[in-house]
């Protein structure tokens, strides 16, 4: 089975991209939910519950802002060493796969011996 030769113009097909695992897309949803929750509060906090928020109510509310923030900050690290790891992986067997067929390792072989 040959693989199809690489073109810099050639634009990558659909099917050729790595596929999201499902914990993957399950933190890319989480993250989204919670980046989201994060805006509605920044809104709310900055309009409609501006002069209500005093005192206390007013650090504990945006503490709880703050939080969520970390909170999505750290999803998208783990999800980028994710990504990170599943291209590593994808890398190596590539690599394996087309520099250490038998072929070449046997025309190495034959090299090596003859020195």
């Amino acid at each position: 089975m040959n693989a199809p030769e690489y073109s810099p113009t050639r634009m990558p097909a659909k099917s050729e991209k790595l596929p999201l695992s499902r914990g993957q897309r399950i933190l890319r949803y989480v993250g989204a939910v919670i980046l989201s929750c994060c805006a509605v509060l920044v809104v709310l906090g900055s309009t409609i519950l501006a002069e209500r928020l005093r005192g206390p109510q007013f650090i504990l509310y945006w503490s709880w802002c703050l939080l969520l923030t970390v909170v999505a900050i750290v999803i998208a690290l783990w999800d980028m060493l994710l990504v990170r790891r599943a291209s590593k992986r994808t890398r190596q067997e590539l690599f394996q796969r087309q520099f250490m067929s038998e072929d070449l390792v046997e025309k190495l072989r034959k090299k090596t011996s003859e020195k």
